[in-house]
């Protein structure tokens, strides 16, 4: 019997992954790398020690695919929502919206994602760069149509699109680093919507290229 494809041991090897995987990331944010160990990762999974290795070989592949499984996640939510919008505009709300109700369903995986982020940027090769990577990459390619409908000022499409981003993941660390004065009520999407679309849209009365 198959489960869209899939059959039931295939379907269970993935649910008991992802399970895995979702107690890893509890445990790492939790302790953080350093302190965290496998022991720890499989009594939050209710499984043996010995059924961790049967999926990953060393406390550092359960930390990156717990990582990177999310970051694959968001980015097809991401993909799917920026489909059904019209106009750049619409986009970028679109992407706004799917990246802050991610953060937000989410406080161990932006954690994680929050505190790895410097050696995310240093490493040159594996899934979760290639992740940030592609994200960026989607984004700029949204950017560049933007670019050529007229609807924004011609910008380096990805060092834009990595601002964006970095706005998104600033807002969160603003958020968990208990920074004082933050107003009450304050609306992080729409703030880092306004900041960006102000900065990057063409006004009537400028050319595309100012």
């Amino acid at each position: 019997m198959t489960l869209q494809g899939k059959t039931r041991r295939q379907a269970l090897t993935e649910f008991r992954e992802g399970e895995i995987l979702e107690a890893a990331r509890k445990v790492f944010c939790e302790h953080g790398f350093g302190a965290a160990t496998v022991d720890m990762i499989a009594a939050a999974a209710g499984v043996a020690k010995g059924t961790l290795y049967l999926y990953y070989n060393s406390k550092e592949e359960i930390f990156w695919a717990a990582l990177s499984s999310r970051l694959r996640e968001m980015l097809e939510r991401t993909k799917a929502a920026a489909a059904g919008a019209v106009g750049l505009e619409a986009k970028i709300r679109a992407v706004l919206k799917v990246r802050f109700e991610f953060f937000r369903s989410d406080e161990q995986f932006v954690r994680m994602y929050i505190t790895e982020f410097g050696h995310l940027c240093r490493a040159q090769d594996g899934p979760t760069h290639d992740l940030y990577v592609g994200a960026a990459g989607f984004l700029a390619g949204l950017l560049e149509e933007g670019m050529a409908a007229g609807e924004m000022r011609v910008l380096p499409p990805v060092e834009t699109a990595m601002a964006l981003m970095d706005m998104v993941k600033a807002v969160f660390a603003m958020r968990f680093s208990g920074v004082p004065g933050v107003a009450e009520g304050f609306d992080g999407e729409q703030f880092v919507f306004d900041l960006f679309w102000n900065g990057v849209r063409i006004r009537k009365e400028e050319p595309a290229n100012a």
